[in-house]
């Protein structure tokens, strides 16, 4: 029961972030939304950052698609599909950035958000790895400054995105996917 209570209240948490954001989100907000007490919420999680970077883990969980096939073939379909990210990828990337503000002055988000983003940038590592296995012109050396550069320059795409309704985020990715797999 309390695992399940648990994961209730994360899910509620991603729900109301998604609609409301972290800035007007409260612990109340979320226990209505999962049908539980607001001090039930704080068995669970002692500060609202503790629920949101909760939430933060799970939709990071769910976004990485395994690493299988065709390694060129498999970066190709993750960069088409970074095109048209699905809502609750949209949704991440617009709470992790809002999370990034508090980063700055909160060592638990901080922690939280530096992990995500090793773990993220060791995905695209090993898929670069592969990459690179089967070509004769690239060195396996270059593969983390390599994958360094990609994570980057997609966290830059989201974030344009977010920003800037006019951007081109399609023609930004198409760009990078190209440059990466030159």
């Amino acid at each position: 029961m309390g695992r399940e209570t648990r994961e209730r209240i994360v899910q509620a948490a991603i729900r109301v972030l998604g609609r409301a954001g972290y800035a007007e989100t409260s612990v109340k907000d979320i226990a209505a939304e999962a049908g539980v007490a607001p001090g039930l919420v704080h068995y669970y999680f002692k500060t609202k950052d503790d629920l949101v970077l909760a939430a933060v883990r799970q939709c990071c969980a769910d976004m990485l698609p395994p690493l299988d096939g065709d390694p060129t073939q498999a970066a190709l379909a993750a960069f088409e599909a970074a095109k048209r990210p699905a809502p609750e990828t949209a949704f991440f990337w617009s709470l992790f950035v809002e999370m990034l503000g508090l980063a700055r002055h909160r060592e638990g988000v901080r922690t939280t958000l530096r992990e995500f983003i090793r773990n993220d940038r060791e995905y695209v590592e090993r898929a670069g790895r592969a990459i690179v296995a089967q070509r004769e012109d690239r060195s396996p050396d270059e593969v983390p400054a390599m994958a360094a550069a990609v994570y980057s320059a997609m966290l830059g795409i989201e974030l344009q995105r977010l920003l800037d309704p006019e951007f081109d985020a399609a023609a930004a990715i198409d760009a990078l996917a190209a440059m990466a797999l030159r």
